[in-house]
């Protein structure tokens, strides 16, 4: 099983739907994943920001959250909820084109699908470096519009 699902909330989302689904198989196959089920669900900023809270015990807004699915010994299963307002705003944030941002925040979420925390400098450093390596490596998949 190979699936990469994607549910928009708006028809403001400028993600070409298609480029996100090869974006997630091209990472998940790099960090060596065959079979799996991954869903991408776009939310308001608003929406993450209660599962945030309600999930996490933390009242802030997020850019990404991530829920593994599966049981130890099964295939991956897991959910990405994103929002792709807090997602541009940090594009314009740190200066990087939006299409950057998205690769970033993707490639983050399924990191911690697959098991890589954020939960210390050295492990955020070891995430941001496999995110930057992400990027480069497929930097020729577009995914806005």
């Amino acid at each position: 099983m190979t699936e990469i699902d994607i549910v928009k909330n708006n028809s403001e989302n400028p993600i070409n739907s298609k480029n996100l689904k090869t974006y997630c198989r091209e990472v998940l196959n790099y960090k060596g994943y065959k079979s799996y089920l991954v869903s991408l669900i776009f939310i308001s900023e608003e929406e993450l920001k209660k599962m945030k809270n309600k999930y996490f015990q933390q009242n802030l807004y997020t850019d990404v959250i991530a829920f593994n699915l599966n049981d130890k010994n099964e295939d991956l299963e897991g959910e990405l909820y994103l929002s792709i307002k807090i997602i541009r705003h940090n594009a314009k944030l740190y200066n990087v084109s939006l299409d950057e941002e998205i690769k970033r925040v993707v490639a983050h979420g399924i990191l911690h699908l697959i098991g890589y925390d954020d939960d210390s400098e050295v492990n955020k450093r070891e995430m941001t470096q496999n995110e930057n390596s992400c990027i480069k490596l497929f930097k020729d998949i577009s995914l806005v519009c």
